[in-house]
């Protein structure tokens, strides 16, 4: 790790702070922090979106001391990576802690570290400052004051809604602050058992689609998610607005739902393996314990898509009848899906195993059932309306909650913009994203029974065939009951199956896409996927 000579606290790193005699220092000091040290450093960041580039530049687009707190620095550094355009901007809060390597206090400093650093006789740490436990609390503090602060061209501005000072108790700065070892686009911190903090790492200017759903739901009062608590925002002289912070209740849980699938699965074909006549004398009564929790999900999951298609007066939510216009751009999107990733998956076969490359070799002669399949949807208009939904929505966003679960996460996905993330769709597409999920969670579920090369694949694929479809079937049936006459639900089923058609179409094109690019040992789910998918009708 390097170590940075400073001579005046913050302002040696830019040559703009100093006096004329030190700019050169400055200058130089500078070029060591975005030439070598941030290069370094970032990559090993789980929220850098830039992993697998080359760096080419680093600049600090906007950098201040805290207003009242001189101990920390606010950054956002900007980023540029070779072959792409257009840069990326993420938030980079700093902080300086003194004391030499064997100083007890710096251990827990270490994994956040950037570079040492000495100043005159003393020696320190350079880091990520939410891994300062002051800097977090106070940032809790400032959100239950609701302060606004000049910084920069613009202005902090802190918020708290209603439920803040019953979420977060009689002294929130006094909470102990941990931060979660996630694997995360964001740096997430817990405080206590009463809140739970996330920071953006990587910024975009606009509304932020996760604040402004928690705010929707939280204000409503759906009981199912983690009620917000406040947020930080950055305004800037124009009134752009950039969301820095989101504070959340934290919700007590027993993990996430794609941990408790593949646990229920491992012991499920354990069972199946070792005690076959056992699971096969259960017959109906077999996974009635997982079918209760896809039950439950299918249901929170028709309430949460009901309480999106309520008109409040709100037009960010306020349902719109999905058109013709809706129809032919959401089937030009598919299409363009379609294309290029039979594109991809052309170029890519070669470099598949043998197996895998005789499934894509037949996918690709389906290249044109599939592109028939979109046209044959686009002449639907749907008697139904467009709201918004969760849009990332999978096992993984789901907590156990007791007998019930919490949907979490409704940033969308991370690769949109955030004016698609904020877009009115079908809430169907939500659906589709947990069928797929579950047909993700039964072939891990088969890879990690398989993996030491003694199970039997082919004698064990039967068993997940099964748990799939009648957890699918108890996930549909309960989302259709709870649902009900939501205005977002199609009451034609040809309409219905139409839209899922459709959007099953994307989504398996979109996984395709993505194991081919990082997983290729995966790629084979979204292939058999697709497959089924443009073998049979996809029906409810």
């Amino acid at each position: 790790m390097q170590t940075l000579v400073l001579f005046h606290g913050w302002k040696s790193f830019f040559p703009d702070q100093v006096e004329p005699g030190r700019r050169a220092m400055a200058a130089a000091l500078h070029e060591r922090l975005v030439r070598q040290v941030l290069p370094e450093f970032l990559p090993t960041q789980r929220w850098f979106a830039g992993k697998g580039g080359r760096i080419e530049k680093i600049e600090f687009e906007q950098y201040d001391l805290w207003p009242d707190r001189n101990e920390w620095l606010l950054a956002r550094i900007r980023v540029w990576l070779a072959g792409r355009p257009e840069p990326q901007d993420y938030g980079l809060p700093l902080a300086l802690a003194w004391g030499d390597d064997s100083d007890e206090k710096l251990r827990p400093l270490w994994p956040h570290a950037l570079a040492k650093v000495r100043m005159r006789s003393k020696m320190g740490l350079l880091y990520g400052a939410f891994a300062d436990e002051r800097f977090c609390q106070y940032l809790v503090g400032m959100i239950g004051r609701g302060a606004r602060l000049p910084l920069g061209q613009g202005w902090l501005r802190f918020s708290a809604t209603r439920r803040f000072a019953e979420l977060a108790g009689d002294a929130p700065e006094a909470l102990p602050a941990k931060r979660l070892a996630l694997d995360s686009s964001n740096t997430t911190i817990a405080f206590g058992d009463r809140l739970l903090m996330k920071a953006y790492r990587r910024l975009q200017p606009g509304i932020n689609p996760e604040l402004e759903m928690g705010r929707f739901l939280t204000e409503i009062a759906f009981p199912n998610i983690a009620p917000l608590a406040g947020a930080l925002e950055y305004e800037s002289e124009g009134n752009d607005s950039t969301t820095l912070v989101l504070l959340q209740g934290f919700v007590a849980n027993q993990g996430d739902a794609w941990s408790f699938t593949l646990d229920y699965l491992k012991r499920f074909l354990t069972d199946c393996i070792e005690q076959p006549n056992v699971v096969r004398e259960a017959g109906e009564k077999v996974h009635a314990v997982y079918r209760l929790f896809a039950g439950t999900l299918g249901q929170r999951t028709g309430e949460l898509h009901r309480a999106l298609a309520q008109t409040t007066g709100d037009p960010a939510f306020d349902p719109e009848p999905i058109t013709a216009t809706d129809m032919a751009q959401w089937s030009e999107c598919v299409r363009t899906e379609v294309e290029t990733t039979f594109e991809r998956l052309d170029q890519a076969r070669s470099q598949l195993s043998e197996s895998v490359q005789s499934l894509a070799e037949q996918m690709l002669k389906l290249r044109g059932a599939a592109s028939a399949r979109v046209a044959l949807v686009e002449t639907t208009t749907p008697r139904a309306m467009k709201t918004r939904y969760h849009g990332d929505y999978h096992l993984g966003q789901v907590l156990l909650n007791r007998d019930d679960v919490i949907i979490i996460d409704f940033e969308g996905e991370p690769s949109r913009s955030l004016a698609e993330r904020r877009a009115k769709h079908s809430p169907l597409r939500d659906v589709v994203g947990m069928l797929r999920s579950f047909n993700y969670a039964a072939h891990a579920a088969l890879r990690q029974a398989t993996a030491d090369g003694t199970g039997d694949r082919a004698g064990l694929v039967p068993y997940v065939s099964d748990w799939e479809q009648r957890t699918r079937a108890t996930f549909l049936d309960s989302y259709a009951e709870a649902v009900g006459n939501s205005p977002a639900y199609p009451a034609d089923p040809e309409q219905l199956n139409a839209l899922l058609e459709l959007f099953a179409l994307e989504k398996v094109c979109y996984e395709l896409r993505y194991e081919l690019d990082n997983r290729p040992d995966w790629v084979a789910v979204p292939l058999e996927g697709l497959r089924e998918l443009l073998a049979l009708p996809y029906r409810l």
